[in-house]
């Protein structure tokens, strides 16, 4: 496939209208490079969450601040992090360790963050992502800001990047505009009404099923570059590119600059940040009759009565029994790719949790034996669960994953598995968009605490915690503060959550499983702040945080 976006982008620079020199052409290739691994990087969002548990993990984790420094001295910064404005970063490079260090951008509110990781991208850098949000986010989440004074890190050597690439994009960076090329969703509005600019939606044709804003051409990110025949001819055109966070909006943004483009500006919280702003959308699909009366309470209730007594959940020994018995099961595990390169369970296929719905023509019929992991039972238990609501009868979760399988001592392989697409099932028509707007909500992400934070917001900022084991498990010891609301009744007893779909959750069970499941349900009925606490009780207490028992 990259081979192909390549030469098509070359046979697109041959067209008369492009004409690139020599020199800029070294340009045009470093674009079309990035451009042709873009659907490999889930865009290269990082949710805070996320962020604060690779900082216990992974120490040597690069925090690029790219704020102006009289933000980063004023309004704090995340320990660790250095500051190197945006406009400086191309004449900085020696400031940043090598081409394949792990690094995370963050700047107010992730706009600028996503232009200068998508720079960073182009230039070679392999490995960076946007804190999403920005500080705006990780100070609402209730993590530490510091306001101590940072030295800038000792100057290395700048990694080999080629000259021509490192002058366009220098000059791309050092020259934004104030404002840095984003425009406000009332902004956007009035200038549509008096001076309208050229209108670019870059979201999946899903999404824009959904709504657009009038006068939009569609060109999906993931097919941008190689669309340039559908770009505006004109270089100099007021461009508005927008997708549905920014974030996506940004990259078009980077690239058309990159290629000539001298006008483009970026929606600044895409379709959402029109949307809080109560602007009109054309395109929205009228209520189905049929949705509308679907009773998916009712659905989630009739499929958690159901599940038998294991919730369809297997543990690695049980599984290795199996296999050792000759069973004929089809193992997937939806880890990232880069996780399943590292090894795997033998003749497990890789389908990654986020693109579960759009790749279902890998999988068997509906009846078919399935048995689904990841690296600690979670996303398996999520992907599970998403698959049994689609009509897949036979489908169970590996508890606590792949870590637990290795721990086991169990076998592991490195040889890839390759499965030939079929063609998918046909699937309810109330259900399977439900299942696919949830399995976008975990692309960014997967919605998990760790215990040692959420010990400190239950002491800062409660969240309403929820124990979704038995009662015997529940009376052995739970965390102090929680609403003891059984798995088997959870649908049932609703009506004891919060009323407030925006109020904080947070899902307990042990291990993640049975939390992972009703976390599901509470993100398909529209609760929006829900999370699981990774690796459940177990977590808890190896963290050295006591059970009470009253």
């Amino acid at each position: 496939m990259k081979k192909l976006v390549l030469l098509f982008a070359v046979l697109l620079l041959a067209l008369p209208f492009i004409g690139v020199t020599a020199q800029e052409q070294a340009v045009v290739d470093a674009v079309a490079e990035f451009a042709s691994v873009l659907p490999e990087q889930g865009y290269g969002v990082l949710q805070v969450a996320d962020l604060t548990l690779e900082l216990v993990e992974n120490p040597d984790l690069v925090l690029l601040d790219v704020r102006e420094a009289a933000e980063f001295a004023a309004d704090g910064h995340i320990e660790g992090a250095f500051n190197v404005p945006i406009r400086t970063l191309g004449q900085n490079l020696n400031l940043l360790p090598n081409l394949d260090a792990k690094i995370v951008v963050i700047c107010k509110s992730a706009g600028r963050a996503m232009l200068a990781a998508t720079s960073l991208r182009i230039l070679g850098y392999t490995d960076v992502r946007v804190m999403a949000g920005g500080m705006n986010a990780w100070g609402s989440a209730g993590n530490p800001v510091s306001t101590d004074v940072v030295e800038a890190p000792a100057a290395g050597e700048a990694p080999a990047v080629d000259a021509t690439v490192l002058a366009a994009v220098d000059a791309y960076l050092s020259g934004l505009p104030e404002g840095f090329s984003i425009v406000s969703a009332q902004n956007l509005a009035t200038e549509l009404i008096e001076n309208p600019p050229l209108l670019i939606d870059v979201r999946s044709a899903e999404e824009v099923a959904n709504g657009y804003i009038e006068g939009s051409q569609h060109i999906w990110i993931n097919e941008f570059f190689a669309s340039q025949d559908q770009w505006p001819a004109d270089k100099d055109a007021n461009i508005v590119v927008y997708c549905q966070s920014g974030y996506r909006g940004g990259i078009a943004t980077v690239m058309l600059e990159l290629m000539g483009y001298t006008n483009v500006r970026n929606l600044g919280g895409g379709v959402n940040a029109w949307n809080t702003a109560e602007l009109p959308l054309v395109g929205v699909p009228a209520p189905d009759e049929e949705e509308v009366a679907f009773d998916l309470v009712a659905f989630l209730g009739e499929y958690v009565a159901a599940l038998p007594d294991t919730f369809n959940a297997v543990r690695p020994a049980d599984l290795a029994s199996e296999l050792d018995g000759g069973a004929e099961l089809v193992l997937v595990d939806v880890r990232t790719a880069d996780e399943y390169s590292e090894g795997f369970i033998p003749g497990a296929f890789n389908l990654p949790l986020q693109e579960l719905t759009t790749h279902l023509d890998l999988l068997p019929d509906l009846d078919a034996p399935i048995v689904v992991y990841c690296g600690s039972g979670h996303r398996s238990a999520i992907a599970m669960t998403a698959l049994n609501l689609l009509g897949y009868s036979n489908v169970r979760s590996m508890i606590s994953g792949f870590g637990a399988w290795t721990n086991a001592s169990l076998p592991t392989s490195q040889e890839t598995v390759v499965v030939e697409p079929g063609t998918a099932p046909e699937f309810d028509a109330n259900v399977f968009p439900l299942v696919e707007g949830l399995i976008a909500m975990f692309q960014d992400g997967y919605l998990t605490v760790r215990a040692a934070d959420l010990s400190v917001e239950l002491v800062e900022n409660p969240p309403f915690l929820v124990d979704v084991r038995t009662e015997g498990e529940w009376l052995d010891g739970h965390i102090e503060g929680a609403v003891w609301l059984t798995f088997r009744d959870f649908i049932s007893t609703l009506d004891q959550l919060p009323a407030d779909p925006a109020a904080p959750i947070v899902i307990y069970d042990n291990p993640t499983h049975r939390s992972s499941m009703a976390l599901v349900f509470l993100k398909l009925l529209g609760y929006e702040n829900v999370r699981a606490l990774g690796g459940g009780v177990g977590a808890w207490t190896n963290g050295g945080f006591e059970l009470v028992t009253e």
